[in-house]
């Protein structure tokens, strides 16, 4: 898989990881695009698309903590299905101490209190065909998005949107079980 920048924009610039840095990341830093931008570190992962790798390349090559493993997942703002950003961070199983940073951004994006760095990488089912390229303006827009839209309650829909498509059922709301939000 080439891995190289897509575009030549400054914030449409596409990339296969994201990191989003907390140190400095406040509620009143994500009201808009420049702002949210300016937390948003994109790289080039030499070893996307093999978990293992890429989380020893993140540690080795671009600072994060040694204990990387997944912290969440969340889908965009676009009503897509068939990926979703898949983020790497700290375990939220540990005990949080003094020493670390709570991230806004990511907080807002998952919908549970995330700190310190993150990298954010696309990723979905075996079956799913998708770019592996991140825009950090588009990312950005996700952030937005989430103001307003509960991640737990997105991501439910979307899992159940994935479900019905790959059944070949495109309307899942008229099953009554469905419509109102059963989740399972």
């Amino acid at each position: 898989m080439n891995s190289t920048k897509f575009s030549s924009s400054t914030n449409n610039d596409k990339y296969n990881c994201i990191i989003i840095r907390a140190q400095g990341t406040n509620k009143t830093s994500l009201t808009d695009i420049p702002s949210i931008c300016s937390y948003l570190e994109p790289i080039t992962l030499k070893s996307y698309g093999c978990e293992i790798s890429e989380k020893h390349e993140l540690i080795s090559k671009y600072g994060m903590h040694d204990d990387l493993c997944e912290t969440g997942k969340f889908y965009d703002h676009e009503d897509t299905s068939n990926w979703y950003y898949y983020v790497y961070g700290r375990s939220i199983q540990k005990k949080q101490t003094n020493e670390q940073i709570m991230n806004f951004i990511a907080s807002r994006l998952l919908g549970h209190s995330v700190y310190d760095d993150i990298a954010i990488v696309r990723s979905g089912p075996i079956t799913s065909k998708f770019e592996p390229w991140l825009s950090i303006e588009k990312l950005a827009q996700t952030v937005l998005y989430y103001e307003t839209h509960d991640p737990q309650t997105i991501f439910a829909e979307r899992e159940r949107k994935r479900f019905f498509e790959k059944m070949g059922i495109q309307d899942q709301k008229h099953i009554p079980a469905f419509a109102f939000g059963f989740n399972f």
